[in-house]
């Protein structure tokens, strides 16, 4: 993050003019196809589409070097410890990895690596969910109308200075199915042909059989109850200090919600968003947990033994299709999010799914169990392939091109 003080952002910014002639000229220096590197949530994380990938590669594919690179200590320690390839974003060894490096996967932004050293190298884009609000340009692009004349000259110079930040290579951007390409080419300004419409390799975790410590131990002490996880996407609330939580409004009522929960049989697992993780959700009851990515190994090993998925705008709606079970829709805050924060690409009714305005609504549809499973239509509008082999078909993908 860059400093607010005058003096060290004037620094920043010289240093970054001088560095700008070594960024194009990295496009003259020789890149190994054969070495494809990884991050994932800007640095920060061990997870999603592109730890999918990494571990296939792993497995998979012999003669591949994969490299994750990383700007956590506690993500480096934990794969070294496991022995699997891993660097620091900003160690020489990391450096190296990043101007060597073909192929890079993407999951956030190329920030989650060394961008400054990735200058040539093919960069796919993974993402981190199929779409139902704005994102990317067309994100920024919905910004721009509240900004001012300043603002905007701002952000031109921010984009002149800082091309590894703004200016990203797309050699590919992942999709799951045809429906959602259209949003795509327009949110990462892309020709329909660098769309591959393969899957999401953090989803083939769902077809998995792997169940983690978590889900066994709630089993045991719940042997007949329906699993529940509330999975709220974020707001730009946390921006400003005040991270997103679901259970503050929206008629939400402690005891009626542990009424329900035990008379129905039902836990209920709270997951906020990585974002929202400082929300503090002071509720205590067997039936009730909040769960952060401490509780297990991999969100989606996790996620496919819930019995009901319950969210608003986020993309694990579409992930979630796959394991065919209910899913309540949640949002609470519909008419402020879509004016306030980011329009959607498409009507929300088009997503199935029970649906519900506040808490009452919810706690009516867990009483009386109006709930039911996706359509095998909806299934398939939203996923061209309904398997476990997404990251297979990336890496033949890439292979063959």
């Amino acid at each position: 993050m860059r400093s607010d003080n005058p003096f060290m952002l004037a620094i920043h910014c010289i240093g970054a003019l001088l560095f700008l002639p070594f960024w194009y000229l990295q496009r003259l220096l020789p890149r190994d196809k054969h070495i494809w590197l990884f991050g994932s949530w800007f640095g920060q994380k061990y997870s999603d589409n592109s730890r999918g990938m990494y571990e296939y590669v792993l497995a998979h594919e012999p003669h591949i070097r994969p490299m994750w690179i990383t700007h956590s200590k506690e993500v480096f320690a934990k794969l070294q410890g496991e022995g699997k390839p891993v660097a620091m974003a900003h160690s020489w060894k990391g450096r190296l990895w990043c101007l060597r490096a073909g192929v890079v996967f993407i999951t956030t932004a190329a920030a989650e690596m060394n961008a400054k050293y990735l200058n040539g190298a093919r960069m796919i884009w993974l993402w981190h969910g199929m779409v139902i609000k704005q994102i990317m340009a067309d994100e920024v692009r919905f910004k721009n109308l509240r900004y001012s004349t300043f603002k905007r000259i701002k952000v031109a110079i921010n984009n002149f200075l800082f091309p590894w930040e703004n200016h990203v290579r797309k050699d590919a951007v992942l999709s799951t199915a045809d429906f959602f390409n259209p949003f795509l080419a327009s949110a990462f300004e892309v020709e329909s042909s660098l769309l591959w419409t393969d899957g999401y390799p953090r989803n083939d975790a769902l077809f998995s059989e792997v169940q983690e410590d978590i889900i066994k131990r709630y089993r045991e002490q719940f042997p007949t109850a329906k699993f529940i996880i509330y999975m709220p996407t974020h707001r730009l609330n946390e921006r400003k200090g005040t991270p997103f939580n679901g259970f503050e409004g929206f008629g939400f009522d402690q005891e009626t919600f542990f009424q329900i929960l035990e008379e129905q049989d039902y836990v209920f697992f709270n997951k906020g968003h990585f974002y929202d993780s400082g929300a503090q959700i002071g509720m205590s009851n067997p039936r009730f947990l909040n769960v952060t990515d401490k509780d297990f190994d991999n969100l989606y090993t996790f996620v496919k033994d819930m019995d009901m998925l319950m969210t608003d705008f986020s993309s694990i709606y579409i992930d979630y299709l796959l394991v065919k079970k209910p899913i309540i829709l949640a949002p609470f805050d519909y008419d402020d999010y879509i004016s306030s924060e980011r329009p959607l690409y498409y009507d929300y009714n088009d997503l199935e799914g029970v649906k519900a305005t506040n808490w009452d609504d919810v706690f009516t549809i867990l009483r009386q169990r109006t709930y039911f499973n996706p359509t095998d239509e909806q299934i398939s509008r939203f996923h061209r392939y309904v398997d476990g082999n997404s990251a297979r078909r990336i890496a033949a993908h890439i292979q063959a091109n």
